[in-house]
C-alpha cells in the first residue's frame, strides 16, 4: 500500500481531531515539531486500516470515552480543554481510574505507543513526515553502508528513507 499518498478514512473527523489532541500531549510541539507536524496520526489511521485493523474498535471505543470523561470532568469537549486539563484526562486513562471503561489504561498505553511509532517509523507507512523524527534524533535512516570511518563516531549524514533509496537506484 502506497501509505504516503494515502489517509485511510477509518476513523470519523470527531475521532481524528480526538487524536490529534492526544497525539499532541504525548508528544507536543516545542522548539521542534511535535507529533500532529511529523504525521503520527496519519500513521496510527493508515495501520489501523491495515495491520492494526483490529484495534480499530478499541480506537473508536477509547476516543469516545476520552470525550465523554473530558466532558464529565470539566464539561467540555477534549480539544477544547487546557493542556493541564487535558493531561489530568489522560492521566486518569494511563493509570485505569475511567468509570466505565475498564480498558482505559490498554487504550493510552496503545496510542502513546503508536504515536510513537508514527513519529519514528519508515516514512512509507504515513508517519515521519520529512523524516523529521529521525532528525530529531540524528538517526541516518537505512543507509547503504557506513566507511570505516564511521565505526566508534557520530554518524553525521543525512537520513536517508527506504523509499528514497529505491528513486535513487532508478
Amino acid at each position: 500500500m502506497d501509505s504516503m499518498n494515502h489517509r485511510a478514512d477509518v476513523l470519523t473527523p470527531e475521532e481524528r481531531t480526538i487524536l490529534a489532541a492526544i497525539a499532541d500531549r504525548i508528544f507536543p510541539r516545542t522548539e521542534t515539531p511535535g507529533a500532529v507536524e511529523i504525521g503520527a496520526g496519519q500513521y496510527i489511521e493508515v495501520a489501523l486500516a491495515g495491520d492494526y485493523a483490529a484495534l480499530a474498535p478499541l480506537y473508536r471505543k477509547g476516543l469516545r470515552a476520552v470525550e465523554r470523561s473530558a466532558k464529565a470532568s470539566f464539561g467540555r469537549a477534549f480539544c477544547l480543554l487546557s493542556e493541564a486539563q487535558k493531561d489530568k484526562v489522560l492521566i486518569d486513562f494511563e493509570t485505569g481510574a475511567v468509570p466505565g471503561f475498564k480498558p482505559a489504561a490498554e487504550f493510552f498505553a496503545t496510542v502513546r505507543c503508536h504515536v510513537l511509532e508514527g513519529i519514528f517509523c519508515e516514512p512509507q507507512y504515513g508517519g515521519n513526515r520529512d523524516m523529521i523524527g529521525w532528525r530529531l534524533v540524528n538517526f541516518p535512516g537505512q543507509q547503504f553502508g557506513y566507511a570505516d570511518a564511521y565505526i566508534d563516531k557520530l554518524v553525521e549524514l543525512d537520513p536517508v528513507a527506504v523509499d528514497s533509496r529505491k528513486s535513487q537506484e532508478k
